[in-house]
């Protein structure tokens, strides 16, 4: 049985088919232009809702008598076949500037297939599987290329950040983290972020660091106490611990984060850390991110931003303590607007707090998975400072070398960054290969970092002493410059300096005062497997220790000299 439209459509059918030719023509020809232009996924739904609801209304008035809405939908998709049909097929053609770099098929046709990835957790290692077959220069989507060779270090230091860093929304902004309109912009930005982490500004940083390192002690005691298996999880003590110190980095006295006394009920570091996963994820196809960015948001990330801005301020209308200037204070002499100052510091205790606390939890992981390290570790610092609640200077915790091992041989298995940039105009050659003007390329960081080509002998295995003089016998590889922890060229982190001080500072005061250990049934290799990155780290399992004050260390009268 047929419907009556439906025997209309056979009998005329040739009444349709010059506008199916034509919706085809006009499938192709926005392919060229698509292919010239760059145009906002959000604009690009709206203009197709639009002209969808405009060629319906045209159809219902013409003198067709079969359903208008099948005339519409059978036009529609004839454009979309050929638009799909173009784009897919150029992408794959012979004619494509990357078709000489291989990859997976269908990640040709489309980014959505990095997105997928990215969202795993586990992008790095799937790439790094990818550049074992296919080779070291991988297409990885349509106009992206993961570069895995030592050279390609280089090309960081000439190159923009992509369109995975634009800011959600396109919000008319300057911040240090997204990209900016102009590289001027950047600049003079981080020209006044440079001022705060000058030798002069990180020391006025020290007391607020010292006293918080003594609350963070004062948290893993309490919540041990508290615990009815005698365990702490370490990983989510030492998070809240960053996110209070960068609370006090950025807002002085105007913090009121107070993790490590409240806990954090309204999800602040969780809310952040998604946040930081779409953008990672879901910005590989910023088409994509412009769409659904208009999704209204959850409520604590409203109050997440709404919380950052009252607290911003608070901050305009005080001013810092005497010798301990805060980020925002420079920020606010230098003229920054206030959007700006809002955002900025929403960005800085988001970044500063997650990047430093996974360091410094997984720097324990590993130094208690091989508790020969911990107590060599232990020895060190004991022999540097033979009082462990007295001071520790900067520049003696810089010359500590297993210390400064442990923590670089941490960031070399934490830091599995994707950190894509944009080839300038001219294009760019890399190993020998010519690479076009504006395709995106990437580091592959997690494979540099543990190639036997830039860290051997056993290039997968956590041992430290490959840092120190001699390192790991004669054959020793250890090429600095492969670590990817802090980016490189003009958008490397401007804070790497302090990040090292807040770390070393930390690790020295934790393991000077305790002794920790896992518990037995702790699944060690377990734990590293469900360490998922998506440029925040997210771990699967939770990093239960327990900790013993050492004999004879005594912190009553330090914890006494510090608010709980």
């Amino acid at each position: 049985m047929t419907l009556p439209f439906e025997s209309k459509l056979v009998m005329d059918g040739t009444e349709l088919k010059p506008y199916l030719l034509a919706a085809s023509c006009a499938g192709a020809g926005s392919w060229v232009f698509l292919n010239r232009h760059t145009v906002r996924g959000d604009y690009a739904l709206v203009f197709y809702v639009l002209f969808a609801a405009i060629l319906h209304y045209f159809v219902q008035a013409s003198t067709w008598s079969y359903s208008p809405l099948l005339v519409t939908l059978s036009l529609i998709s004839a454009y979309f076949a050929s638009l799909a049909a173009t784009t897919v097929g150029y992408r794959l053609s012979p004619w494509h500037p990357l078709a000489q770099y291989p990859g997976p098929t269908l990640w040709k046709v489309s980014s959505l297939f990095l997105s997928k990835i990215s969202l795993t957790g586990r992008r790095h290692k799937i790439l790094d599987r990818l550049h074992q077959r296919y080779g070291p220069i991988l297409r990885i989507a349509p106009n992206t290329l993961s570069i895995n060779t030592p050279s390609a270090v280089s090309m960081y230091q000439t190159m923009e950040k992509s369109e995975a860093y634009r800011r959600p929304a396109r919000i008319k902004v300057v911040t240090m983290f997204f990209k900016n309109e102009h590289e001027k912009l950047h600049r003079e930005r981080k020209k006044i972020w440079a001022t705060l982490f000058t030798p002069s500004g990180q020391m006025e940083l020290m007391p607020s660091l010292e006293t918080r390192a003594w609350n963070l002690m004062q948290c893993l005691e309490r919540r041990q106490s508290e615990s009815p298996d005698g365990l702490v999880d370490l990983s989510l003590a030492v998070a809240h611990w960053s996110y209070d110190f960068m609370g006090d980095m950025v807002f002085g006295g105007c913090n009121k984060y107070e993790l490590m006394k409240n806990g954090d009920p309204r999800g602040f570091i969780t809310t952040g850390k998604n946040a930081i996963v779409m953008l990672d994820s879901i910005g590989q196809s910023p088409w994509l991110m412009d769409i659904l960015w208009h999704i209204p948001t959850s409520k604590t990330m409203r109050r997440l931003i709404s919380n950052s801005r009252e607290m911003m301020l608070n901050r305009l209308k005080t001013k810092p303590r005497p010798g301990q200037r805060d980020l925002m204070s420079y920020l606010i002499e230098a003229g920054v607007p206030q959007l700006d100052l809002e955002r900025e510091a929403l960005v800085a205790i988001q970044a500063g707090s997650d990047n430093t606390s996974i360091t410094m939890s997984l720097s324990l992981y590993f130094l208690l998975a091989e508790p020969r390290y911990y107590k060599k570790l232990q020895a060190e610092l004991d022999k540097a400072f033979p009082n462990p609640t007295g001071p520790l200077p900067v520049n003696e915790l810089m010359a500590l070398p297993l210390l400064n091992a442990a923590i670089n041989e941490t960031l070399r298995f934490s830091s599995p960054y994707f950190i894509p940039r944009i080839v300038p105009d001219g294009g760019a050659v890399i190993e020998g290969k010519y690479i076009p003007a504006k395709t995106i390329v990437a580091l592959a960081a997690y494979s540099q970092q543990t190639s036997a080509e830039n860290f051997y002998p056993d290039p997968q295995t956590y041992r430290p002493e490959r840092w120190l003089e001699g390192g790991l016998g004669p054959e020793t590889k250890t090429n600095r410059a492969a670590l990817a922890s802090f980016s490189f060229g003009p958008h490397a982190c401007v804070a790497k300096n302090f990040a090292y001080q807040e770390m070393r500072f930390v690790l020295a005061r934790l393991i000077l005062a305790y002794d920790m250990e896992l518990p037995k049934d702790f699944d060690i290799q377990g734990f590293r497997d469900g360490i998922l990155n998506m440029r925040t780290t997210l771990l699967e399992k939770k990093l239960f220790v327990r900790v013993t004050r050492r004999p004879g260390v005594d912190l009553d009268r330090a914890f006494a000299a510090v608010a709980v």
